[in-house]
């Protein structure tokens, strides 16, 4: 409970979960690791419409580091998405402009850049205190757009917090054309095994996280799904000209590393 009781919260969830016991559990099938016990529908309403009040997620966000620099960061990272996926989406939209969904899309400070490329972005996120503090609409749920169909869609440290990964991404493959980008980032839990640091909290979260994904464990659900893994490509954004060769020579010696951040085609009509 320490790492717990250190965090920035709302409504303080402790009095509640004193009694809780965390535990790590690993499938036998698909080598998928996830919390053995978890917050039941109720307890996960509490915990987006009370315990993640929007001062508390900023706090939380602050904690990371300092704000200019995790603005700067994000921004240039966003671009970067921004470029791949214009690229990767010409295919299946010819000249007309990108239309992406960001599930999951928080501030949806993703949504105002895509928006300033010329995107038809839209967003949706659970959280009332991320809706309600946003500087661009944001829908609560994919019933909000019922038949609506997407060039792209982007999960950015998202799946990791659904009790039914598997469900989802078939879900939001329905409203993906085909031919379209999948694009999924998650926490990289690549050796951790319970919680003894700081970073094992933030990597497998007890009270945030479900699901804690690897390289191998990400790419095997999303292609069980009706997806192929592909290769992103190079983007950049800097004016250091060296970094940009490096980050070249590392793609085209195949030495990006594996991350848990991917992308994927829709395969399957």
């Amino acid at each position: 409970m320490g790492f717990l009781a250190a965090d920035p919260w709302g409504e303080d969830p402790l009095p509640y979960l004193r009694s809780a016991a965390w535990s790590l559990a690993r499938c036998a099938d698909c080598s998928q690791v996830f919390h053995r016990f978890i917050l039941n529908a109720e307890w996960n309403e509490r915990r987006f419409s009370k315990w993640m009040s929007a001062d508390a997620i900023r706090a939380f966000g602050r904690r990371l580091g300092p704000e200019f620099q995790r603005t700067f960061s994000g921004a240039v990272h966003h671009v970067e998405h921004i470029l791949r996926i214009e690229r990767l989406t010409r295919r299946p939209r010819g000249s007309g402009p990108v239309c992406l969904l960001d599930f999951g899309c928080g501030f949806g400070q993703f949504l105002e850049a895509c928006t300033h490329f010329g995107f038809e972005a839209t967003g949706i996120d659970r959280s009332i205190g991320r809706r309600t503090e946003a500087r661009i609409k944001i829908l609560s749920s994919l019933d909000e757009i019922r038949g609506k169909m997407f060039h792209a869609i982007t999960l950015f440290e998202t799946l990791e917090h659904l009790d039914s990964p598997s469900d989802m991404l078939r879900e939001l493959s329905r409203h993906l054309v085909h031919d379209g980008i999948l694009v999924l980032e998650t926490p990289d839990c690549d050796g951790v095994h319970s919680i003894k640091t700081k970073q094992n909290y933030l990597s497998v979260h007890p009270l945030e996280h479900i699901n804690a994904f690897t390289h191998d464990t990400l790419k095997s659900i999303t292609e069980r799904a009706g997806f192929k893994c592909i290769d992103r490509g190079p983007a950049f954004v800097t004016a250091n000209h060296r970094s940009a060769v490096k980050r070249i020579g590392k793609h085209l010696l195949k030495r990006d590393g594996r991350s848990t951040q991917l992308y994927f085609r829709k395969t399957t009509p």
